[in-house]
């Protein structure tokens, strides 16, 4: 039963990020004239935070 939490909570961080990544390369093509590479990497590490996590939760109760 944890082993199926561990990956379910794994797959929502994973589209947690996917989804900060993708916001984070919109901004970047749509606002790179004004300079917004602060909120680039502000995204990216969030999604990379939310992934890690994911991962954490994953290791801690599925055990893979």
């Amino acid at each position: 039963m944890l082993a199926r939490l561990g990956n379910v909570l794994y797959w929502i961080a994973c589209i947690v990020a996917a989804l900060m990544l993708g916001l984070g390369v919109l901004v970047w093509f749509t606002e790179r004239q004004s300079g917004d590479f602060e909120t680039v990497v502000y995204l990216t590490v969030i999604g990379v935070a939310a992934w890690m996590i994911g991962r954490g939760c994953r290791y801690v109760l599925a055990r893979t």
